[in-house]
């Protein structure tokens, strides 16, 4: 059999920004081998700088139109794609550079740490491109490899790292195993595993696809960390150092949201009617639940998890209108997300590296310790409950009139109800930061690298939330695929 290799130029530059971030993985390792003495530090800024240039060429990519499909189709760029490359490598950056204070305190620290969130901020980049179930598959376990380590860092000093870490691996194999055989169900019954051909084939909703359906949805939804997938989101949130809870918070939910809406949008659009509600009771069930077991948590990543449960719950509202409006209100909110969720952290992390504590009673009087962590604090609470004229707010009201749009005045009625219960808490925390007494008055200084996010968070807080056209404009470019998808009325 004779075999012919055939290359193209174009073919390449399709798959270009994946290539070069394997090269910035290849030298950051390299040099923590060759350079023992290298400052650890360095590698991170050079980490940032390499991400830095792939998101300059990323923004090319979508301002040239650059879009196409490789390897059978099973991998597609598109400005969707684009759009969740630029997302994975802004929250990595972001979380790099918080990490840069809380690393000078872990003794066996090496470069690894940066080698590890580069490896899955590659197979996040992959999982946004990915156009087939076994793409899907491969690159979800992919990226989830880092975190398995990650998660554990910590586990010399505290075996709730270790117990956290074991957690996330036995759940992460189990749920895999179950989109597995998802998969393999989907493919008896339809012959391929490809999105676009699943698109054109008009197939009967046999029982056989509809379990192969729902065990990828319990799959995917484990990922997002949505109800009643969520059980290892807190104890993973609290077990893990704070800046890899920061990464995990927002970077894979947002990659899962990728692979989400091309596998209901594109793919099962046809089956709108039947999957539509399966949205609906998750939305419902993550918001209610997250927001109310948030109220009786007295530990600030605790909290923190419990909340971002239930914005994955506000997240699913657009998901649920099932239009091409839903899908860019998801892309609005997400983005919303990633500031306001990295900015909380960012100051958890600052807190935390100077009094070694989490707990939200050890907040009282941040703002006579530290104006600058405790104005920030709340701008981020406040940006995350939606209360204009911050991003949240406007977040939210995008996924409310998309699903209103679609006939869902109950969910948005809920989600009304939730918010309330949402500002409840934060308020509390709000609480003891003005108006509780400190225990302790010494002064909290804040690194620069930390000083960096928390201003480039709450300039993302304000600006989608005050001047919000450039970005709305990208998200709807960005989820420009779902044009042609059905937008019949959900009776």
């Amino acid at each position: 059999m004779e075999f012919t290799l055939t290359f193209s130029w174009a073919d390449f530059l399709l798959i270009l920004p994946e290539t070069l971030m394997t090269l910035l993985i290849c030298l950051v390792l390299f040099l923590d081998f060759l350079f023992p003495k290298i400052s650890k530090n360095t590698l991170g800024y050079i980490s940032v700088l390499g991400m830095m240039i792939l998101m300059g060429l990323l923004g090319g990519y979508f301002a040239a139109d650059i879009q196409g499909t490789l390897f059978k189709d099973m991998f597609a760029l598109d400005s969707f794609a684009i759009f969740f490359k630029l997302f994975v490598l802004l929250s990595s950056i972001l979380i790099i550079l918080s990490s840069a204070d809380y690393l000078y305190k872990v003794r066996w620290f090496k470069g690894e740490y940066y080698f590890l969130v580069l490896f899955s901020a590659l197979g996040m980049m992959l999982m946004a491109s990915a156009n087939d179930l076994l793409s899907m598959f491969i690159t979800l376990e992919f990226s989830a490899f880092g975190f398995y380590i990650l998660v554990t860092y910590h586990r010399e000093e505290s075996l709730v790292s270790s117990e956290a870490g074991l957690k996330l691996f036995i759940l992460s194999v189990f749920t895999a195993a179950i989109m597995a055989f998802g998969i393999s169900l989907i493919y008896g019954e339809t012959g391929t595993i490809i999105f676009p051909e699943l698109a054109q084939m008009q197939v009967q909703a046999t029982p056989g696809l509809i379990l192969g359906f729902l065990f990828i949805l319990i799959g995917l939804g484990f990922k997002i960390g949505a109800v009643p997938f969520h059980s290892w989101i807190p104890d993973i949130y609290q077990g893990a150092p704070t800046p890899v809870t920061s990464f995990l918070s927002i970077a894979p939910k947002g990659a899962a949201f990728a692979i989400l809406l091309r596998f209901f949008y594109s793919t099962f659009g046809d089956y709108k009617g039947d999957w539509v509600w399966l949205l609906v009771a998750i939305s419902v069930l993550s918001m209610t639940y997250g927001n109310i077991v948030a109220i009786a948590q007295k530990d600030i990543k605790r909290l923190l998890a419990y909340s971002g449960i239930a914005q994955i719950g506000n997240i699913l509202i657009g998901m649920a209108a099932a239009t091409k409006l839903g899908g860019e209100s998801v892309l609005y909110y997400l983005l919303t997300y990633l500031f306001a969720n990295i900015g909380a952290f960012a100051v958890v992390i600052a807190f935390s590296n100077r009094t070694g504590s989490d707990q939200i009673e050890d907040y009282s009087g941040l703002n006579r310790r530290s104006p600058f962590l405790a104005f920030a604090l709340f701008i981020f609470l406040l940006s995350l409950a939606g209360v204009p004229p911050l991003a949240g707010f406007l977040g939210k009201i995008y996924v409310f009139t998309a699903a209103v749009k679609e006939g869902l005045v109950a969910l948005l009625i809920i989600g009304l109800i939730n918010i309330v219960i949402a500002m409840y808490y934060y308020l509390v925390v709000v609480k003891k930061l003005y108006i509780a007494e400190p225990t302790d008055r010494s002064p909290i200084s804040t690194p620069w690298a930390l000083q960096a996010v928390i201003y480039i968070s709450l300039a993302g807080v304000l600006v989608l939330g005050i001047y919000p056209k450039p970005v709305i404009e990208f998200t709807v470019a960005s989820a420009g695929i779902f044009s042609n998808m059905m937008t019949v009325m959900i009776k």
